[in-house]
């Protein structure tokens, strides 16, 4: 086993027992497996921004370009952490998330600006959005 292969494995075992809050990275890593499956529409291992774009039109069921969080709950990939990430991503704290927020994110996802994400770009994203989140409101987690 290489050099990266080691810490990629220690880095998943030390995960496993890792706390945000009262959520494990294992649950972190469950939330970041579904949405990554429902945004990899093509399942080649990459998001891509017409993926991200069509993922997020699927969920702005009135096609407004806004996502409220009642669209995200109930259309979002079903995840214990989807309300406070919400929360997280509504940086304005009006209710609404817009497709143009979405599209700037991609933008930070995509690290080596290739124009495509790769897991590890998407799972390093998601992952901190979900600490923040877990910090920011998890208070507000039942």
């Amino acid at each position: 086993m290489d050099m990266i292969g080691v810490l990629v494995f220690l880095f998943a075992v030390g995960s496993s027992y890792a706390q945000v809050g009262n959520y494990s990275h294992t649950q972190i890593l469950g939330a970041m497996n579904k949405v990554f499956d429902v945004v990899d529409a093509n399942k080649d291992g990459f998001v891509q921004a017409s993926e991200l774009e069509e993922s997020w039109l699927h969920i702005d069921s009135n096609h407004d370009d806004l996502v409220s969080e009642a669209e995200y709950e109930q259309r979002g990939a079903q995840h214990a952490f989807r309300g406070i990430v919400f929360q997280e991503m509504d940086n304005d704290g009006d209710g609404y998330v817009g497709r143009s927020a979405i599209l700037g994110e991609y933008t930070i996802m995509d690290t080596n600006s290739d124009n495509t994400v790769s897991r590890n770009e998407f799972d390093t994203f998601y992952a901190e959005l979900i600490e923040k989140a877990v910090h920011n409101y998890g208070h507000l987690l039942g």
